[in-house]
C-alpha cells in the first residue's frame, strides 16, 4: 500500500473579486494617538512623584535611623495676612437645620396624647375571633 498513492480530487475555491483594502478612519486613528501620548504623558508624572515621595521616605529612615531630630519636610508656610479668620456662625442650611428640628419637636410636644393614644391602640392585643365548627365533610388540612 506505501506504493500507491491516491490522488486529492478537491479543489480550493477561491473568490474571483480582488480583496478589499482595509481602510481605517484617520480621525479614529488620530484619537487613539493623542490618547496613548496623555496615558503615557500621565504614566511618567505618576513615575517622577513615585520616585519623590520614595526619596522623601528613604531620608526621613534614615533621619530617624541616625537619631538626628532634623526638622521633617518642610511644607509650604501661608502668611497670616491670608489665612481667613474662622467665624462661629452658621450657615443658612444650618439654621434651616435647626429651625426644622425646633418646629418637629414643638409639634410632636403638642400631639403627644394622640400619639400617646395611636401606640396603646398599637400595643394592645387584638381580639381573637373564634370561627364556629362546622359538621360534614372535613377539609383535608
Amino acid at each position: 500500500m506505501a506504493d500507491t498513492q491516491t490522488a486529492d480530487t478537491t479543489q480550493q475555491v477561491t473568490s474571483i473579486a480582488p480583496p478589499v483594502a482595509n481602510f481605517k478612519n484617520p480621525k479614529c486613528q488620530a484619537a487613539g494617538k493623542a490618547i496613548a501620548e496623555r496615558t503615557r504623558k500621565a504614566r511618567e508624572e505618576q513615575k517622577q512623584k513615585l520616585a519623590k515621595a520614595e526619596a522623601i521616605i528613604a531620608k526621613e529612615r534614615l533621619r530617624k535611623a541616625e537619631g538626628v531630630l532634623a526638622p521633617p519636610v518642610e511644607a509650604p508656610v501661608v502668611p497670616p495676612a491670608t489665612v481667613p479668620a474662622e467665624t462661629q456662625t452658621l450657615t443658612t442650611t444650618q439654621w434651616l437645620t435647626v429651625a426644622s428640628i425646633i418646629v418637629s419637636l414643638a409639634a410632636l410636644y403638642y400631639k403627644r396624647k394622640e400619639i400617646r393614644g395611636v401606640m396603646a391602640n398599637i400595643n394592645a392585643p387584638a381580639p381573637q375571633v373564634v370561627a364556629p365548627k362546622r359538621s360534614g365533610i372535613r377539609p383535608m388540612d
